[in-house]
């Protein structure tokens, strides 16, 4: 574990420095830990060997420990004055330390911190101001001490075994540009503090490896192998104690459970000496506990993991897990996942060295390094390419006059359904905010369509907004857009007719792409959703993605019909145009945010109005960002309905609680623990869809073993980690009255439909066990797959209209507060809302925040005019040189702008020797140090006009004009034709087969050809690998003109060039570089062609000498 905790007072880090630091959990009188200094920033103040009080001061005072001096330009009350960085070491490294005594252990230990925090130290930095804008400016040097500690706080009056080290960094850095003292920039350090965990550990692990030790990985990290789970239990005591206060105050995220560290923190021991604590933990062990912990330590040889784990098989399961529910990711975040995954068999520079090798997308976001796959990449172009080749293919459903059935259409949705029925675009748009009556016009819009003789099949991405929400609004057979792309046969009913998508903001990239797939070229398709709400759990933002690169022509409906009140509809009006504060002026005249400080009495309030709503009517929609808040709603809602006596004697029950893991980490066997529950969604290999299973425990191969329901014991199919899914088991406690929450969609015991989200309430327990609930389905007591259904998070909630809304939102949320979900939560009511916040300034400025994520199209830079451009057939390479060539015109850019530095030179200036233009294009090999284009065939000596850089451009998608008159055109063609009239274009060579299939039908297979490129063509058309080698200068034409006659040889290699200019390139764009490549070629041909025929001339003359006999010599 790596922890950053900041200090803001000088006083209380000195008071920490004499309490904590200096001393260790268990002291005697005079016992002290010796610190040391470490860091750049500390050899430049003269900080070395031991800690001193007086030094360590004058840092946390802001002053130079030498001189006495201010150090930095700021000393604030309020002034933070460094920050503690921790590392700990896993449980049985401790206690195999401590127990014993092997000096190697803490010698590797804090070898792997000193590392870390060099690597770190590297990432230091100080605010500098440039054009008006802070930024951070790179400074690479810290200072901190670093103090050794064994054991954690006494539980009981006894510490446990607990290695660990802080290296408190203290607020300054040395900018070498400036040559003075700064506060430090903690916010890279603090912000990649998950990496630098990764890489410690990877760090340490690798050393102790090294030395004999085996090393486990288990789901929270790593342990030393032999070492018992008994053991590490024993010595968790610390642990242990803060779980319990958790679970006795309702607290069960990890966040809160970090702050109870201190609430729940005994005192130092004092008097107490080590040989009484080896006396204490000794007893706490059984002998044969002993002997192999002794074994551990003195037989090291042959702890070698049974799994061989690369670099590359790391990085392969981090880009999996990564990239599953995010396009774009943070690079040492991935890196951070491959070193997790790696623990003890790689270190960081391996997975640094793995991944330069992969063909990643990098980019840079104020100063965070992101990164996305090729393969992600693909996805979202052939997505695109899709519905762009659809546009303007298909007829318009009705072309004649509409007659509208429902008359209380307003005149935007009137609008929308003339949009559907008279668009000739496979791939057809409505975008309409929350509330604006889209399941209304659909509605009308379906009945028009059916009326013209095709069928209209209505999906949604959740089985409410499906199977309830369009259901109920008369689309009869609705169901989830996940049950349209297993059913094949359903696929098959589809052909040919119009499927209908609401809520498609939900859809993730994969999802709408295999919907395409399922499309084909004869069916059509129908997109109602909005953007501005939650955007999918999976990876791509696709209905975004195809409003902003695939040119739907989009019909949008703005006027909200959901919300009666007048300040209301307001209030939800300003939040779908992103404007909060008319949002929150509307919200203040409702009298709709209750600030309430204390979190019980909040709670109280809430559960207060709950209950009142409930008695004029149906239940009010409760919802919150996080299930950590969720859960102490539903304790005060539960508590008031006990209270009210509207809960009736409790029974309890499992439920089975979704790990939500993602298909990577259901492929680690080191995952599963004895207990947890497999339960099958589709069907694999001799096992049914539905059918359950249960872990018991480990082979000692490693796999994984469960059990059936009806003793069948097998290992764990790990192959068909898709289908299935992986619970936890947990307790409930249920009453009549409960309102509970389907977690599944199934069925009950008597056969009922249960979708997953529906909230039933409780009418009748019976004797048996099993639930009654409203709707009249029954539940079996081992179900499972239900919790309690007062609170909801937003995104379960969106697509559903109540009367009544209240929010929980406090500080606790706010980390999963965003523009979007704010929108979601408040415009879910029909006639009121209330939030609840401890902190109404606090709420505004987190929901002020976006969840919009960005797209690999985004973060490589490609414009909807690149994609265009781009062949689809042939994107992966091409792709490639794509993203290369806007990295590289950030490179020139960059540069350019050294280059300026270095000069100091005014590129405007119009007078200088040689223009700026020009010298930069010398540079680049295309203009001689006269200015002349050498590309372009202009010797040394004539004139020409000066060079316009602007069309010289690395790019290899944005065709851009060149500056040559037409007239210019013409006339170089003659003169060419006039020089070499050998020198003729070939004749496009004819398609094969499966280009001209792919001309008639673009679409078929486009995702599965999309790895196919034509870069080497390309390459070879437009001589780009040698783009940077200087053309050949005038002399050296001027040489070839006086040498003598060539060979026959040697003329066939002059002409080799020839040939290789009538190579018939691809259908692709030509840029700037490849029409300068061309150009040149045609000039090499030339003079191949006129050193040929004086070559073949010269030849013929001999010849002809040869075979001609002399003239007889006149006799005298």
């Amino acid at each position: 574990m790596l922890r950053v905790v900041s200090h803001q007072s000088a006083a209380a880090a000195r008071q920490y420095y004499a309490e904590g630091l200096k001393r260790e959990d268990y002291y005697s009188e005079g016992q002290e830990v010796a610190g040391k200094w470490y860091g750049k920033a500390a050899e430049r103040l003269g900080l070395s060997g031991g800690v001193t009080p007086e030094a360590f001061a004058a840092l946390v005072e802001n002053r130079h420990p030498t001189t006495g001096e201010r150090l930095t330009p700021r000393t604030k009350a309020d002034r933070r004055v460094g920050y503690d960085i921790n590392f700990h070491a896993p449980k049985s490294l401790s206690v195999l330390h401590a127990l014993t005594g092997d000096d190697d252990i803490l010698r590797l230990f804090r070898s792997a911190v000193q590392e870390t925090m060099t690597e770190m130290e590297e990432r230091a930095g100080a605010r500098v101001r440039r054009s008006g804008a802070a930024v951070n400016r790179t400074t690479g040097n810290l200072a901190w001490a670093e103090f050794v500690h064994f054991t954690a706080r006494p539980v009981g009056g006894i510490p446990d075994p607990h290695l660990h080290v802080h290296c408190f960094t203290f607020n300054a850095t040395f900018d070498g540009v400036e040559q003075r003292w700064k506060a430090a920039q903690f916010g890279d350090i603090k912000k990649e503090a998950p990496y630098s965990e990764a890489a410690f550990h990877a760090r340490l692990t690798a050393k102790l490896a090294d030395i004999g030790y085996g090393i486990r990985r288990t789901k929270a990290g790593w342990e030393i192998e032999g070492i018992p789970q008994s053991v590490i239990d024993k010595f968790s005591r610390r642990t242990a104690q803060i779980e319990q206060f958790a679970e006795e105050k309702g607290i069960k995220d990890a966040k809160s459970k970090d702050g109870l560290g201190a609430a729940t923190r005994e005192g130092k021991r004092h008097g107490m000496t080590y040989t009484d604590l080896l006396a204490a933990w000794g007893v706490r062990l059984t002998e044969a506990e002993k002997v192999i912990i002794s074994k551990v330590r003195f037989d090291r040889d042959g702890n070698r993991p049974a799994e061989k784990i690369t670099a590359s098989l790391a990085v392969d399961y981090a880009t999996e897990k990564m990239f599953a529910r995010n396009s774009v990711v943070e690079q040492r975040r991935l890196v951070a996942e491959a070193l997790r995954y790696g623990v003890g068999q790689i270190t960081p520079e391996q997975v640094w060295r793995e991944l330069s090798r992969r063909e990643m997308v990098v980019g840079k976001v104020k100063d965070t390094v992101l990164c996305t796959s090729l393969d992600v990449l693909a996805e979202e172009v052939a997505l695109i390419n899709f519905v762009r080749s659809g546009r303007g293919m298909c007829a318009a459903i009705n072309k004649g006059g509409i007659h509208f059935g429902n008359e209380k259409l307003s005149a935007e949705q009137k609008g929308a359904v003339r949009h559907i029925l008279g668009s000739t675009d496979q791939v057809i748009a409505i975008r309409g905010g929350a509330g604006v009556g889209k399941t209304t016009l659909m509605k009308e819009a379906a009945e028009q369509i059916e009326a013209s003789g095709r069928r209209v099949f209505a999906f949604a991405p959740s089985a409410v907004a499906s199977r309830e929400t369009l259901q109920e609004s008369g689309f009869v057979g609705a169901n989830t857009v996940a049950h349209l792309l297993l059913n094949k046969n359903l696929q098959r009913q589809t052909r040919g007719q119009v499927i209908w998508i609401d809520e498609a903001g939900l859809l993730g990239a994969r999802e709408m792409w295999e919907l395409m797939q399922v499309a084909g070229s004869s069916t059509r398709i129908i997109l109602t959703g909005d953007s501005g709400q939650h955007a999918p759990v999976a990876r791509g933002d696709a209905f975004r993605l195809l409003q902003k690169y695939a040119g739907l022509k989009i019909a949008e409906v703005t006027e909200i019909r959901r919300q009666e009140g007048e300040v209301y509809k307001k209030a939800v009006a300003a939040l779908s145009r992103g404007d909060l504060p008319n949002a929150f002026m509307s919200l203040d005249k409702l009298g709709a945010i209750i600030e309430v400080a204390d979190d019980g009495e909040r709670y109280r309030a809430l559960a207060a109005d709950y209950m009142e709503l409930s008695r004029k009517g149906s239940p009010p929609l409760v919802v919150s960002p996080t299930h950590g808040e969720s859960a102490k709603v539903t304790e005060a809602i539960r508590e008031a309905k006990r209270g009210a006596g509207k809960l009736g004697d409790e029974r309890s029950y499992i439920r089975l609680h979704n790990l939500q893991w993602e298909s990577a980490d259901k492929k680690r066997l080191e995952n599963y623990r004895e207990g947890q529950v497999i339960q099958f969604h589709q069907n694999a290999q001799g096992i049914r869809r539905g059918e359950i299973f249960s872990v018991t425990g480990r082979a000692e191969n490693g796999i994984t073993l469960v059990r059936s329901s009806t003793g069948r014991e097998m290992p764990l199919p790990i192959k068909f980690a898709e289908r299935f899914q992986v619970f936890e088991e947990r307790e409930i406690r249920v009453g009549k009255g409960e309102q509970i929450r389907i977690t599944r969609n199934g069925k009950s015991a008597n056969d009922r439909r249960l979708n997953n989200g529906n909230v039933f309430t409780v009418e009748k327990i019976k004797k048996n066990g099993d639930i009654v609930l409203s709707n009249g389905a029954e539940l079996d007591r081992n179900h499972g797959h239900f919790t309690y259904g007062y609170c909801q998070t937003s995104h379960s909630s969106q697509s559903k209209s109540v009367r009544d809304v209240l929010v929980a939102q406090s500080e606790d949320s706010f980390v999963a507060s965003s523009r979007e979900q704010f929108y979601v939560s408040v415009s879910r009511g029909k006639e009121s809302i209330r939030i609840y916040t401890d902190s109404r300034l606090g709420l505004q400025e987190a929901v002020g925040n976006t969840a919009t994520r960005q797209s690999a199209l985004e973060l490589a830079g490609i414009s909807k005019r690149d994609i265009s451009s781009m062949n689809s057939d042939l994107p992966n390479k091409q792709w490639r040189e794509v993203v290369q060539s806007r990295k590289a015109e950030g490179e020139a850019r960059s540069h350019v702008k050294n280059l300026l530095d270095a000069r100091k030179q005014d590129v405007s200036k119009k007078d200088a020797d040689m223009s700026w233009r020009q010298y930069v294009e010398m540079r680049r090999g295309l203009v001689s140090a006269d200015g002349r284009s050498r590309s372009k065939g202009h010797p040394q000596g004539t004139e020409k006009k000066s060079v316009n850089l602007a069309n010289k451009r690395r790019s290899f998608l944005r065709p851009t004009e060149q500056k040559t008159s037409t007239k210019e055109k013409m006339q170089a063609g003659r003169e060419t034709n006039k020089k070499s009239p050998e020198v003729e274009k070939k004749p496009a060579p004819k398609a094969e087969k499966g280009e001209a299939k792919q001309a008639t039908n673009p679409r078929q297979n486009r995702f599965v050809n999309a790895y196919k490129s034509a870069v080497s063509h390309f390459k070879e058309k437009t001589g780009w690998d040698k783009a940077a080698a200087p053309a050949k200068s005038a002399n050296d034409n001027q040489q070839k003109k006086a040498a003598p006659a060539p060979t026959k040889t040697a003329a066939q290699g002059l002409a080799k060039p020839v040939q290789q200019t009538q190579a018939k390139p691809k259908a692709l764009q030509q840029s700037n570089v490849s029409k300068v490549a061309d150009h040149a070629a045609k000039q090499k041909a030339v003079e191949a062609s006129k050193a040929t025929q004086q070559a073949a001339k010269v030849a013929q003359e001999v010849k002809q000498k040869a075979a001609t006999p002399p003239p007889p010599t006149p006799r005298k």
